[in-house]
């Protein structure tokens, strides 16, 4: 059995039962594809709104601007077949009759050209053939051809021009200059179209992360309070109103919970203290008695008062005062195995790296184990430290060979004040394996419990190698 911090969802659920209600499966496939982090769903929907926009522009500049004159040119061109292979057309200028060609060269620059040397190579442009298509279709409507007769196509280079072929030509083409479509450029056509949704996505971003940047700093802040008992003050002087007003109240949370707990150790001391000098004077008188039977129960009590005192001030003092320094877990089991002797505790060291710790709250937590081991197992107790390399972490393991404890009951005891069955005719408060979970979750570890199917009861230590800083 693993323990892990509880999740406040499996304990509290407000009037609407939102924390209750389970997603449906069409909300479970949408999570799949929808971006995780707010900054980056932020980024896609701005992101989407601006091709939208961009799509919605081009759709209207296309259906008022361009469409229309597509079919307007595509009139004249069919006027200009027409005005060029009308025999009975003529131009007179002056009393003088020019010739068709003539005049339409001078006056628009249409040239008709039937010198195969001088035909365009056609070459499929997807771009442009998705504009000549449509001058194709209206200009063999109005001269009443087949759309697949009529030929449209765009000469970029060297300079603008629209070639036009028809049935009437028997191969020849009319070209005409398209001088306005000069200003085009197609990086600018595509910087509009790419460059602004990119643009858009980039600064979107950086502004979003920009506001999650305090957000952030406040769920480290509160994460490190969940797990150390410490948290530093955040900013209230810089950034959104918003954001400062949710850093003042946290701040100030952060500090009506300091000074709570600074009053709870005061108080917690003041009572050990007091109850300490009546407690002296009780087992004095109880040495004086002359009924053994009454004398030794009456110390007894004494003595479980006094270890339940001990105990109580031991969970309150949890270590999170104390700084972390380099610690051998090596030297501190060898040292441990001392203390306990003559306890018959085996323990062979293998090579562990020195990691920061703090040095006592392990010590302690560790003996806490070695007690329960000793009260409510049996000896040999196993003393081991390895390191996981999968996991990156230490485990040390504390085993017993004794009955073990139910597995119902395991996960309470990690309850203050919760005692297994056996242990109850046993002195102690129900703190020891408390002790044990907060000292654990200080150093952001894990603690195991569980029964070993050779027999006895284990506890497992997992205590993170931090990752060596990047130069």
């Amino acid at each position: 059995m693993s323990l892990e911090p509880i999740d406040p969802k499996d304990i509290i659920i407000d009037a609407s039962g939102y924390y209750a209600k389970p997603r449906t499966q069409f909300e479970r496939f949408l999570d799949k594809f929808k971006p995780r982090s707010a900054a980056l769903r932020t980024t896609v929907l701005v992101t989407f709104v601006v091709c939208f926009s961009l799509f919605m522009s081009f759709w209207f500049i296309w259906r008022t601007l361009y469409l229309p004159e597509l079919q307007q040119h595509a009139g004249y061109l069919a006027i200009e077949s027409e005005i060029i292979h009308n025999p009975n057309f003529k131009i007179i200028h002056n009393g003088q009759e020019i010739p068709v060609d003539t005049w339409l060269n001078k006056r628009l620059g249409v040239e008709f050209i039937s010198d195969p040397r001088k035909r365009p190579a056609i070459v499929d442009k997807p771009i442009a053939d998705f504009f000549t298509d449509r001058i194709e279709k209206s200009l063999a409507s109005a001269i009443n051809a087949d759309p697949k007769d009529v030929t449209v196509f765009f000469k970029f280079k060297p300079t603008p021009s629209i070639w036009v072929q028809t049935p009437n030509m028997h191969g020849g083409w009319i070209r005409e200059p398209l001088k306005n479509y000069a200003n085009y450029s197609l990086e600018l056509i595509l910087g509009w179209f790419l460059g602004v949704p990119i643009l858009s996505a980039i600064i979107i971003l950086t502004l979003v992360r920009q506001l999650n940047r305090p957000l952030k700093r406040l769920q480290n802040a509160a994460n490190s309070y969940s797990k150390t008992g410490k948290a530093p003050y955040l900013t209230t002087n810089h950034g959104p109103l918003e954001i400062r007003e949710v850093n003042q109240a946290f701040n100030h949370m952060i500090y009506t919970l300091e000074q709570t707990e600074k009053d709870r150790r005061i108080m917690l001391a003041g009572i050990s203290h007091d109850l300490r000098t009546p407690l002296t004077r009780i087992r004095l008188t109880a040495e004086m008695l002359p009924d053994e039977f009454l004398r030794d129960g009456l110390i007894y009590d004494v003595e479980d008062m006094d270890a339940i005192l001990n105990q109580f001030i031991s969970y309150m003092r949890d270590g999170s005062d104390e700084e972390l320094s380099a610690t051998n877990i090596n030297t501190l089991l060898q040292e441990l195995v001392v203390q306990f002797s003559p306890l018959d505790i085996r323990f062979n060291p293998e090579p562990l790296p020195i990691i920061p710790a703090r040095s006592l709250s392990l010590k302690r937590l560790i003996g806490n184990l070695i007690n329960n081991s000793k009260r409510y197992g049996a000896e040999p107790i196993e003393l081991s430290a390895i390191v996981d390399q999968t996991n990156h972490n230490i485990k040390i393991c504390v085993a017993d060979h004794g009955e073990g404890i139910p597995e119902d009951q395991i996960e309470e005891l990690m309850q203050p004040f919760v005692r297994g069955n056996s242990a109850r005719t046993i002195q102690g408060s129900g703190l020891g394996l408390a002790i044990v979970k907060r000292i654990v979750d200080i150093h952001q570890g894990e603690l195991t419990l569980h029964n070993r199917a050779e027999g006895g009861f284990e506890a497992i230590i997992s205590l993170p190698i931090p990752k060596p800083e990047k130069l």
